[in-house]
């Protein structure tokens, strides 16, 4: 019998993808011509000490220019206890890029992601911001008639929920379940309001976004809808 190499099996890859690297603890795959990279990389529960030494406590999946070259901030898909199951979490998202047919179009990258990531509201404000090119003021849930603010910038959680109480509560009551996700624009900030079924919904307050919002407002509202779906995990 050959002696064990200690190299570790690679998983085939869908179509389109190449493997920049697969070890033990941490893998890189890219997708041509687009150049969309997706990572999977260790967490340490220390800081101290060399890696090398050190088991990882979980591994995150990360994609990397999902929107374009220039917007190079990582998308957290997924974090998971094992390096099999992050790079099966990797796997399902090259699938589902392969499926989408990711070469034409960054709408079809975007929604390849939502399809396959687990909601975090960090994660939320980050697509938010690279979506519109702009901060993002506040992020707000409307769950059973209350309020809580998760994200706010230079400003308190309580002065949030005070200035768009009555905001929300309108949006609420205009829209139905069902109804798409709905945009407005206003000369002090933009708002994207996207129902999530029986009266829930999440509201995300843009210093001034661009029109790239209303071009993946659908995918947004897919990723947004997911906090139930996924038990607000």
């Amino acid at each position: 019998m050959a002696p064990a190499s200690g190299k570790c099996s690679e998983m085939p890859l869908p179509p389109g993808w190449h493997r920049e690297y697969e070890g033990r603890h941490g893998a890189e795959f890219f997708y041509e011509p687009r150049k969309l990279t997706v990572s999977v990389l260790p967490r340490y529960e220390r800081a101290f000490g060399r890696a090398s030494e050190k088991e990882p406590a979980s591994f995150v999946v990360r994609v990397h220019q999902l929107f374009s070259p220039a917007q190079s901030v990582p998308m957290t898909l997924g974090e998971r206890e094992t390096f099999a199951a992050a790079t099966n979490l990797a796997r399902t998202y090259m699938d589902r890029v392969d499926a989408r047919r990711v070469r034409s179009s960054n709408e079809s990258a975007f929604a390849a992601f939502t399809d396959v990531a687990a909601y975090d509201d960090d994660v939320l404000v980050a697509l938010s911001r690279s979506l519109s090119g702009a901060s993002v003021r506040s992020l707000v849930h409307y769950d059973d008639g209350a309020l809580a603010v998760p994200y706010a910038t230079d400003e308190s959680p309580a002065s949030v929920r005070t200035r768009l109480t009555d905001r929300v509560r309108a949006f609420v009551d205009f829209t139905r379940p069902g109804d798409d996700a709905v945009f407005v624009s206003r000369d002090d900030g933009d708002l994207a309001w996207i129902g999530r079924g029986d009266g829930d919904g999440t509201l995300v307050e843009f210093a001034d976004a661009n029109d790239d919002v209303t071009g993946f407002l659908d995918e947004l509202a897919g990723f947004v809808r997911r906090k139930d779906a996924d038990g607000d995990r």
